[in-house]
């Protein structure tokens, strides 16, 4: 319990702010240069599935953008590396649950490289084996969204509901406003 607690101090004090960390990487790309955003969450087990309702989400308003990539892995992540492959992504973002011990709905933007078993640990392989191996020179982050409950056919809780309508509002005005979609 004492090392949850240190991770979610250090995540509150260096990745809090996710906005702007997002910004900077949106703006850093190019057409040849894309950021892939991959969605992870079983769509049975509550707020599990937050990360790919945000991505169901953003390909139902048809954002057109050159610029980003949008793939939906539901609960079969390692499944999909192979098609994140092909656009020869710049940056990946894994929009997913993660147990931070920290209040529901609560959003962080984590380069991969700074997380550590236990902290994201629902998926067969780790996130952070297969984005480390599969997709060495990728600069990988997680969009974690702190579930309020996982159990089966709850849906999303209405606090980590609100977290994704925020993600996904802010990458369609992002996206909108600074001409990504040229």
């Amino acid at each position: 319990m004492a090392e949850l607690e240190r991770t979610y101090e250090k995540t509150l004090s260096t990745h809090a702010n996710w906005q702007p960390q997002l910004r900077r990487i949106l703006a850093g790309t190019t057409s040849t240069q894309k950021v892939a955003l991959v969605g992870v969450g079983h769509p049975m087990r509550g707020d599990d599935f937050v990360g790919s309702f945000i991505v169901k989400d953003l390909m139902k308003k048809k954002i057109p953008t050159a610029k980003l990539v949008l793939f939906d892995a539901e609960d079969g992540i390692e499944w999909i590396m192979s098609r994140i492959q092909e656009p020869d992504p710049r940056h990946l973002i894994i929009a997913d649950a993660c147990e931070m011990n920290a209040p529901p709905g609560e959003i962080a933007l984590i380069p991969l490289a700074e997380t550590d078993y236990p902290f994201f640990t629902t998926h067969g392989i780790p996130l952070k084996l297969l984005a480390t191996n599969l997709l060495p020179s990728v600069e990988t982050s997680i969009l974690a969204i702190q579930p309020f409950r996982m159990g089966l056919n709850e849906g999303l809780s209405p606090t980590v509901f609100e977290a994704a309508f925020s993600i996904s509002n802010f990458f369609e005005t992002t996206l909108k406003e600074d001409n990504f979609c040229a």
